[in-house]
């Protein structure tokens, strides 16, 4: 399945917090309950301010939205951002989540250089550990509910 990437909009505020708020996403969340829209709009608005220095896309199929990738720069270091990729729960499993995470690298990796992308993983969620496994990262901790993996580009 080909998809397409575009920088996500505030018109994607309400789609991106009903994947969020899916009850499979938050159990491997680092904030497991449920949130208002009111606290996400707050959220995605300010982080939208951001967006020409922190990415934050959406991916569509056949012009539906199947998932979003967010790169956050980490406090204290220019040349480290954290991803976050989250998939349409009603489309985990056909291979998304790999084309995502390909396409997210390849666009940072044409405006940036001597980088790396971490990536924060609940150690049950064994699919994402092996996305992130076959895309080159490597773990680098284990702590608490969480695994943590980097790739150096």
């Amino acid at each position: 399945m080909e998809i397409t990437q575009r920088t996500a909009c505030l018109e994607d505020a309400e789609l991106l917090r009903s994947w969020r708020n899916d009850a499979t996403t938050r159990r491997f969340s680092g904030q497991s309950r449920s949130i208002p829209f009111d606290e996400h709009l707050r959220w995605f608005t300010a982080r939208l301010e951001r967006i020409h220095i922190e990415p934050f896309f959406l991916f569509s199929a056949n012009q539906k939205p199947v998932g979003m990738s967010r790169l956050d720069i980490l406090v204290g270091s220019e040349k480290k951002f954290e991803i976050s990729i989250l998939v349409d729960p009603k489309q985990i499993g056909i291979g998304l989540g790999s084309q995502i995470l390909e396409m997210t690298c390849g666009t940072l990796l044409s405006s940036h250089h001597d980088f790396s992308i971490l990536a924060k993983v609940h150690k049950d969620n064994l699919i994402s550990q092996k996305l992130f496994t076959r895309a080159g990262f490597k773990s680098i901790s284990d702590e608490d509910e969480f695994l943590r993996f980097e790739k150096v580009l």
